[in-house]
């Protein structure tokens, strides 16, 4: 009896199916085998045809069949699970290069850049697109695109600005504020409004146009607000860091030196003396524009600890741009790495050198330039005046040892 009753509506059944989305032979065949069954096993328990379909139905909703057979019909496309497994595949090769180059980075040795920047171009680039297109090609209902194409554009910036961090690249502070202005102009607002029309409320405007001020407001706050004393205090601890540190390398040095007027060294005493001459004046450069911050704030002569202008932003701008060594430094210091290297044949010790010397990239150009002076405040820019001065005598102690045990 309840067999014949569910026979009687079979095509009914099927139609109902039809009309919820499912035109694919095979899979409406399968699912009507499966709303039968459900549909008997509540007959069976005592409900006549109708209130034990219509229960069928509620159960399946009207999403559920669309987006079954959408999953169904890519599993059988080949082409999309090729592409499909070839993102993954990249992904997981960027993420292990991407890891490797940060082990080779915090362990100092050679080509760590280039694996660092390898394996954020691949995730950028390959795997990030890959994904997002793969994850748009399986949604059902497509949404609009614009979210997925905000939300790589803001992950890309993050990256690219982390990268350019890292390698010392030109251009990282923008990237960095860049992204996180992405962030909050523009991927918040359109989540906000992915997350009301998913809850069913129609009228999304006024939620995107509150969340878009708010995220104007909250980066305009950042480029007025200055440096916490919590970051002040970091970098004037690094600094005293690093002038300890010189202080304990130049004591090592001064005892090399004192070796070097051995008549064994005689050979080697010229350049030994080159090095620590040229070694000598970059640091008295460096000093020279410590004092001319101090000088700038009205402080001259102060411990850094007691300075009270920590976060002037002017006084980098005055004493290292305008009116001070800056750009002679530069020139200076770029002409101590090449004369290093000169002396210096073997690649363990040059790629130390090269190591303390990063400084005389375009970082340093692009960080003590008119954009990355002016806008730093004393702190700052004295903690990178002695990261360059912690290079320079750990760069002076590695060749002159290194000359004098050949």
């Amino acid at each position: 009896m309840i067999a014949a009753t569910i026979d009687d509506n079979y095509e009914r059944i099927r139609g109902d199916l039809v009309g919820r989305g499912l035109t694919y032979d095979r899979l409406i065949d399968d699912v009507l085998d499966h709303v039968c069954c459900m549909v008997e096993d509540g007959m069976n328990q005592g409900a006549d045809f109708e209130s034990s379909y219509d229960r069928v139905l509620d159960t399946i909703g009207h999403r559920a069949l669309p987006e079954i057979q959408h999953q169904t019909l890519l599993n059988l496309d080949k082409k999309f699970q090729r592409m499909k497994n070839f993102t993954y595949l990249f992904g997981l090769t960027s993420a292990i290069i991407t890891i490797v180059g940060s082990l080779f980075k915090k362990m100092h040795w050679p080509g760590a850049g280039i694996l660092i920047t390898v394996g954020l171009v691949l995730i950028v680039l390959v795997f990030l697109p890959l994904y997002f297109i793969t994850n748009y090609r399986e949604q059902a209902e497509k949404k609009n695109p614009i979210y997925a194409i905000v939300g790589y554009l803001t992950l890309a910036l993050l990256l690219a600005g982390a990268v350019f961090k890292i390698m010392h690249w030109p251009g990282a502070g923008k990237m960095i504020y860049a992204s996180i202005g992405f962030l909050l102009i523009g991927f918040v607002p359109l989540y906000v409004v992915n997350a009301f029309q998913r809850s069913g409320k129609e009228k999304a405007n006024l939620p995107y146009i509150v969340m878009l001020l708010v995220g104007i407001s909250i980066v305009m706050l950042f480029s007025n607000i200055n440096m916490s004393k919590d970051l002040l205090d970091i970098y004037l601890g690094h600094s005293l860091e690093n002038e300890a540190q010189i202080e304990e390398v130049q004591e090592r040095t001064s005892q090399l030196l004192e070796r070097s007027h051995d008549s064994i060294y005689t050979d080697k005493l010229s350049n030994v003396g080159k090095i620590h001459d040229q070694a000598r004046g970059l640091q008295l450069m460096i000093a020279d524009m410590q004092e001319g911050m101090k000088a700038h704030v009205g402080e001259p002569g102060t411990a850094i600890t007691e300075l009270a202008a920590k976060d002037n932003k002017q006084a980098g701008r005055e004493a290292i741009i305008e009116h001070g060594e800056g750009k002679g430094f530069i020139l200076a210091a770029r002409n101590y790495r090449e004369m290093l290297l000169e002396l210096v044949s073997d690649p363990v010790t040059r790629s130390q050198i090269e190591d303390h010397l990063e400084f005389t990239g375009m970082v340093w150009e692009y960080e003590h330039g008119p954009r990355g002076v002016a806008d730093a405040p004393l702190m700052k820019n004295y903690y990178k005046n002695t990261d360059a001065a912690k290079g320079i005598a750990l760069a002076e102690y590695v060749a002159i040892s290194y000359l004098l045990h050949q």
